[in-house]
């Protein structure tokens, strides 16, 4: 059973959300409080999990996360509301230790019905895990190669997709990486208002040039492309590979979908020429994208189970054999740069 913690300052919120909880035998609530009232409750209360809402009157998310985090480091979901201004707090909040978000409902059955699934499925995942490693792994510095591109190498693109647990991950990744890399296109799940967001954030904090993806863009050596938030990515058709935007159908629940992004790579010349690495998340969402390019020839990876926060996706992809290695979070930039700067050719 699931020990989880309610902050929100609104009690009718908190008492709706404990009842739903409460119903169902896989959780215990075992408290349910403003911020402030947390603060003195939650070390006896000892939660598996908490709900914090990002805006609050008292204490804001963003405030008790930086208390919380150095004396007690557990899994954080936040409440949050799909907004240009939620989405900069939202991301303060995983930028701070929380490990996911849940958008608010907007205040339809329906709507909440959809909340509290998701809430429950994310807590479900979140559970169990170790978030003193995700915070010292943001003080962490991957003993990256320097090298340039001075090698031939045989990788000419790279393709990313993460889910829950990926905001951490991709920044990892992307502020370890060398400047000097073939495009990096990256499909991480999240809604509108954020990844613009997201992509400037990860600019500043990495050698390469991040942004957020634009319809009919050419690809380039050094650049880095974000999937727009609720728009499918996939890779264009020779001589440029622009990037197509557009609004497909949600592809097993998502849009963007990584396997979206994964299958145009697959039918692209560049798909014996890609790296792709699925990381951690909820769900299956990439498994069978990976596995076609795995088929074309493609080098595959898949984030091992001790550093996902989710060990979701990858382990789907890693059951149907779409995985040619599974690799620490740890490892990956190293691995990145042995595949661009050297050693790619031995791989196979």
């Amino acid at each position: 059973m699931i020990r989880v913690y309610i902050i929100d300052d609104n009690r009718i919120v908190r008492e709706i959300i404990a009842s739903q909880l409460q119903e169902d035998p896989r959780f215990t609530v075992v408290g349910s409080s403003t911020a402030t009232e947390a603060m003195k409750e939650i070390l006896k209360a000892k939660p598996d999990v908490i709900t914090l809402d990002v805006e609050m009157p008292d204490i804001s998310g963003i405030e008790f996360l930086q208390w919380l985090m150095p004396k007690f480091p557990i899994p954080v979901i936040m409440l949050s509301s799909f907004t240009e201004a939620g989405a900069k707090v939202t991301l303060d909040s995983l930028q701070a230790g929380a490990l996911d978000f849940v958008q608010k409902a907007d205040g339809s059955e329906e709507d909440f019905l959809r909340m509290v699934l998701e809430l429950k499925n994310k807590i479900r995942a979140c559970a169990k895990t170790n978030v003193s490693d995700i915070l010292n792994r943001k003080q962490k510095t991957s003993q990256t190669s320097n090298k340039t591109s001075s090698t031939i190498s045989k990788i000419k693109l790279i393709a990313i997709g993460a889910s829950t647990g990926g905001t951490q991950a991709i920044e990892y990744l992307l502020r370890n990486l060398p400047g000097e890399l073939p495009p990096i296109l990256i499909v991480q799940h999240m809604p509108e208002y954020f990844t613009g967001m997201f992509a400037e954030r990860l600019d500043s904090v990495s050698p390469l040039k991040i942004q957020e993806a634009q319809e009919g863009q050419s690809i380039s050596k050094g650049n880095v492309y974000v999937a727009r938030g609720d728009h499918h990515m996939e890779l264009g058709n020779p001589p440029h590979y622009n990037i197509r935007i557009h609004k497909g159908e949600k592809v097993t629940g998502h849009r963007p979908s990584v396997d979206v992004l994964f299958h145009s790579i697959s039918k692209s010349p560049l798909a014996s020429y890609c790296a792709a690495f699925l990381l951690t998340g909820m769900g299956k969402d990439g498994a069978k994208g990976l596995k076609a390019l795995s088929e074309k020839g493609a080098m595959t990876f898949g984030q091992d189970e001790s550093t996902s926060v989710v060990y979701g996706m990858p382990r789907e992809a890693y059951e149907m054999g779409a995985v040619k290695e599974q690799i620490s979070l740890d490892n990956i930039p190293e691995k990145i740069s042995e595949l661009c700067f050297g050693t790619a050719n031995s791989y196979n």
